[in-house]
């Protein structure tokens, strides 16, 4: 059931200005806040059969996601960059999202990565957490001793280790 005002309450919630910060003309996120990423997470149920990277990821979540010119895995994942994402995943205490682990020649031409990307040879992944800046990811990711490439337009970092 609805809440119901006296007339006085009405009549000062109708008086009372609106301030400019307030005002539906400047509903624009802050800056800080259009730097994350609110996907929402995979649709339930999750599937958790095959083998795990580490506590908290599968396997699959690091397969070369092309269009069958490979098997899915081109190239093995490094195990040093698998702990050290499970440490990010750790880090924040929720989910880091996948979006791109090992990939094949053709997979990498596709998506515009450059000649010989660390994720030819599985030494690199992209991946964002949903709630939080990936400005925030990349700084955590840093002092997990990850190399860090931002890209701020798609609010996603580019993680990666060197042999």
């Amino acid at each position: 059931m609805a809440e119901t005002q006296s007339p006085e309450a009405v009549e000062t919630a109708e008086t009372v200005p609106v301030s400019e910060a307030e005002s539906p003309a400047n509903t624009e996120a802050a800056p800080e806040e259009r730097l994350v990423i609110e996907h929402p997470l995979p649709p339930a149920p999750i599937i958790t059969d095959g083998p795990w990277a580490s506590a908290h990821f599968l396997m699959e979540e690091y397969a070369c996601d092309c269009d069958g010119y490979c098997d899915g895995w081109p190239a093995e994942m490094a195990p040093e960059l698998l702990e050290k994402i499970e440490a990010l995943r750790y880090a924040f205490d929720r989910p880091v999202i996948i979006t791109s682990g090992v990939r094949c020649d053709q997979r990498n031409a596709e998506v515009g990565g450059i000649p010989n990307s660390w994720h030819c040879f599985g030494h690199a992944a992209d991946l964002y957490c949903p709630g939080i800046p990936y400005t925030e990811v990349a700084r955590v990711a840093r002092t997990l001793g990850l190399g860090v490439i931002e890209y701020p337009g798609q609010a996603f970092d580019h993680v990666e280790i060197w042999d």
